[in-house]
């Protein structure tokens, strides 16, 4: 029987799979608890909670760890990589409820929501979507329904290729000078750390507004508050923060047309369950030496397949 730590509460039929293992749930234990709980995990079911690699390094017998969600930055892969600990994440279970997320709050901008007035209509206007993968290709989709002109940027897309129907831009920089939306759906890595700062905000059009319901280290916040508290936005959507929750004391709430929303994206009823499950069959299938190569992110030393490292 092996012991699985669950950070954060996931869908309870989800862990009831689990039957035969140990079930530790994280949240419920006092914190004097949790480093001992780790130290004895064969598997981790993780949502954001950070694990660090002081944390990873005593627990001698983890073999896996299963990420409820898409985006690994929360986990040091290099540590995983290192130890020979699987790492695994759910694509896809979520990309529809985050790109429903994103649309809600590009029409809540343009609505003037939060503001209270100054609405404009979207049809027409352009948008610039960072990032194809199955959100991006979500919101490019619903932002077209809506009559905005779609141009997405995502590493292996080039002009003169189309993308289902969207135009491929350039570059960054030159693709910003034609957003009136700009709306980020990359993964952070090192290199996409803070590519939206003070030069990229600047090239955007009087008015611009920005979305970013992927990871808050893509932006600068500091500069994206100063930009839209000038006056130069036309107002900011965001899910995602540097640091969550979002300080009280932070400038990005003196904005008056902002939508702050606490990385609620992924979490509707249908996501959350479609996470839940997959995480738990993640752990199932990585104890028995079954992972399937699709959910693979940092390969292990246990028997498998070979995976691909997504970062």
């Amino acid at each position: 029987m092996a012991r699985i730590l669950v950070t954060e509460p996931v869908d309870e039929a989800a862990l009831a799979r689990l039957a035969g293992h140990e079930v530790v749930r994280g949240w419920e234990l006092p914190a004097a608890a949790a480093a001992p709980a780790l130290a004895a995990a064969a598997a981790v079911i993780v949502r954001t909670a950070p694990l660090g690699a002081a944390a990873l390094a005593t627990a001698p017998g983890l073999r896996v760890i299963a990420k409820h969600g898409v985006g690994v930055d929360n986990i040091p892969l290099a540590v995983a990589r290192d130890r020979g600990i699987w790492v695994a994440n759910t694509p896809g279970a979520n990309s529809q409820s985050v790109a429903e997320h994103t649309l809600m709050l590009i029409l809540a901008l343009a609505r003037g929501l939060a503001a209270g007035g100054g609405a404009v209509e979207l049809a027409g206007r352009r948008a610039l979507v960072v990032g194809y993968g199955r959100v991006g290709r979500r919101v490019a989709g619903l932002a077209a329904a809506l009559g905005l002109r779609v141009q997405v940027l995502a590493p292996g897309l080039a002009p003169p290729v189309t993308a289902e129907g969207h135009a491929v831009a350039p570059g960054l920089r030159p693709a910003l000078a034609e957003a009136d939306v700009l709306t980020l759906h990359c993964p952070l890595t090192a290199a996409t750390r803070g590519m939206i700062g003070a030069a990229e905000l600047a090239l955007l059009p009087p008015g611009a507004f920005v979305v970013n319901t992927a990871r808050g280290g893509l932006v600068d916040e500091e500069a994206l508050a100063a930009a839209a508290l000038a006056g130069r936005l036309g107002g900011i959507g965001l899910d995602v923060f540097a640091s969550e929750p979002l300080a009280p004391a932070s400038p990005l709430r003196r904005v008056a047309n902002a939508v702050l929303t606490p990385h609620l994206g992924a979490t509707s009823a249908e996501a959350f369950r479609r996470m839940g499950e997959e995480a738990v069959r993640n752990v199932l299938d990585a104890l028995a030496g079954r992972l399937r190569p699709e959910v693979v992110v940092v390969a292990g030393r246990d028997p498998g397949p070979a995976g691909r490292e997504t970062g």
